[in-house]
């Protein structure tokens, strides 16, 4: 489904006027340093690089702005893991050389430093060869001259420092102007190659395409993803089949994937093109989440699903969230201008070092998105005041523990959350189980902050327990008439709490809750008479009418729960006990500031 959608995007892109067309045989590639070499091929400077563009603002005036120029590197398969460009722009290739502990080594673990300039200097000799113009013959010398073991030392690459990783490098001759990859020679014998290897009859399958229903020429290998978000690789492909063990019916290596050419080119260009675009992914632990509307310009569908994820600036957008979150408790009823029945499309994907793998993919008209969203924020919400969404990547940052540097939530556990978001059916059960276990275990810091339980975690409780029953058993303020054991004895553990602060001036550092409430949330029988017995000690210290307010309160509850405390409580009482001590807090301290 993934590469019909990309490649039904990628038509209602190609009707767009300012859309540029890439010839067949190149592909684009940003450029963030020229190095600039001299006829006799030696490193003479490597200067930041950027072209200026000429574009129009709303009003239809001329701007020049600075802009990362793309520049026309094909690309050529070699060896696996190890591959060589024509005109090669990542360093490794170029310098053989790691940059690590600010420094620069041509020496790692699996040499692949070595390995891949070596690859980059034969593919390059190769092809050069018979080729005399002069930016050809400074860059031949260039590559037959330069050494990893020379380069350590280099001025110009330790001026660079970080900046050398990640980065991609153009050469130019002479100056900075003088673009080699511009050199007619080089590209009329790489098009020479191109053309005769497309003519070529040999080793080409004929078949329909399983995507666009033509006879055509099959695709044997696709093209890579080259730029994937978050730095986990670089290089991947969404077709991979060149293993045996996938291959059938006498076909070998992707040719049983039955993807056209065509469509492998299409669906790659315009899957690059959206992974380099903000306003079309986010980065969700290891997950990137991509999305786009099947239209010719998607981006006020774009802005306004990007607000979902605290991924926009776009101001119009902003205030479109702002007004449907004011209604998101009555329902989606507004008259914000988007097209609702266009063709919405979001993928979860992880990549690793080869592949891409889709963790989830979603379908429908923009129309049931944003209501699904938004009443996903309507159950999510726990507080009234709240005027901003719930963003996913705050719902992520709830279930990992603050201590921890690494810790990322699972890919199947952040697909089951977005499509039970986008679909409106029932949370995971291990989004519950996982934030139930946080609030258990975590921390409020010395600042204050309330890290053990906030608006967040408490509102992802309420809509687990909501949507897993169909009913809404919780809502957003403290509920008189709830009275279900687990609830009560969350609220009853608040105001116990609260007599222990008040009865000490509010100056304590730790309370009841940094030392029972997690035995009392799992085990209450076992845990309140103690605490009910030390809130005796406590509510002498208080006045008269302290007293006789927090006895009427406990005397209430504990009429409710009919005297006794539940022996144990399962994964949904202990979520119920959590959200009562919650809302409870939140009266207390509420009435307490009226006061």
């Amino acid at each position: 489904m993934l590469i019909k959608a990309l490649c039904d995007y990628a038509d209602k892109q190609s009707s767009n006027d300012d859309s540029k067309k890439i010839p067949d045989g190149f592909a684009e590639q940003e450029i963030h340093y020229r190095i600039i070499i001299s006829e006799a091929g030696d490193l003479k400077d490597i200067i930041p690089f950027k072209e200026k563009k000429t574009i129009k603002d709303k009003k239809g005036n001329d701007k020049t702005v600075e802009v990362p120029r793309k520049a026309i590197l094909p690309v050529r398969t070699q060896k696996p893991g190890i591959e060589s460009n024509y005109i090669e722009h990542r360093p490794l290739y170029i310098f053989g050389l790691n940059y690590d502990n600010d420094s620069f080594t041509p020496d790692d673990k699996t040499n692949k430093a070595r390995k891949s300039h070596a690859a980059f200097v034969e593919h390059e000799l190769a092809f050069l060869e018979g080729i005399e113009s002069p930016a050809c013959s400074a860059y031949r010398k260039f590559v037959e001259k330069w050494t990893p073991e020379g380069g350590v030392e280099n001025p110009l690459l330790k001026e660079l420092g970080k900046g050398y990783k990640g980065s991609y490098f153009g050469f130019s001759i002479e100056n900075e102007s003088n673009y080699l990859e511009k050199d007619e020679e080089y590209i009329s014998k790489y098009l020479k190659g191109f053309s005769e290897k497309n003519e070529s009859k040999d080793d080409e399958v004929q078949s329909i395409c399983g995507i666009s229903g033509e006879k055509a020429v099959q695709a044997r290998l696709h093209d890579k993803i080259m730029k994937f978000p978050g730095g986990q690789a670089s290089g991947c492909q969404l077709v991979c089949m060149n293993d045996t063990a996938f291959e059938s019916y006498g076909k070998t290596q992707s040719y049983n994937s039955n993807v056209s050419e065509k469509t492998m080119k299409k669906y790659t260009a315009i899957f690059n093109k959206l992974l380099s675009d903000k306003k079309h992914y986010c980065l969700l632990g290891d997950m990137v989440i991509i999305w786009f509307a099947v239209k010719n310009d998607d981006t006020a569908e774009c802005d306004i699903f990007s607000s979902f994820f605290g991924n926009t600036k776009d101001k119009k957008a902003e205030e479109d969230i702002a007004s449907l979150m004011a209604q998101a408790r009555k329902g989606f009823t507004t008259d914000i201008s988007i097209d609702k029945s266009v063709t919405f499309y979001i993928a979860g994907l992880t990549p690793n070092s080869s592949r891409i793998c889709q963790k989830f993919i979603y379908k429908g008209n923009f129309g049931d998105v944003l209501g699904n969203l938004l009443k996903h924020q309507r159950d999510i919400m726990i507080n009234e005041s709240n005027t901003r969404p719930v963003y996913f990547g705050s719902i992520t940052r709830e279930l990992i523990s603050p201590k921890s540097t690494n810790d990322k939530v699972p890919p199947p556990l952040m697909s089951a959350i977005m499509l039970a978001a986008l679909n409106s059916t029932k949370y995971p059960d291990a989004l519950l189980s996982t934030v139930i276990r946080r609030v258990k275990t975590d921390s409020d810091d010395d600042k204050n902050h309330f890290i053990k339980l906030n608006d967040t975690r408490a509102g992802i409780i309420k809509a687990c327990l909501n949507r897993k029953n169909k009913k809404e058993e919780i809502i957003m303020a403290w509920n008189e008439e709830n009275n279900n054991p687990a609830y009560l004895c969350g609220g009853l553990f608040a105001v116990l709490e609260k007599i222990q602060q008040d009865s000490s001036g509010g100056n304590l550092n730790r309370t009841i809750k940094d030392s029972y409430f997690a035995s009392a949330c799992s085990r209450p029988a076992s845990v309140f008479p103690k605490l009910a017995k030390l809130s005796q000690n406590h509510l002498r210290k208080l006045s008269d009418g302290a007293e006789v307010y927090y006895n009427k309160m406990i005397g209430n509850i504990m009429n409710s729960l009919d005297g006794e405390f539940p022996a144990t409580l399962n994964l949904d009482d202990q979520g119920r006990f959590i959200v009562g001590y919650y809302q409870m807090n939140k009266k207390l301290y509420t009435s307490n500031e009226g006061k």
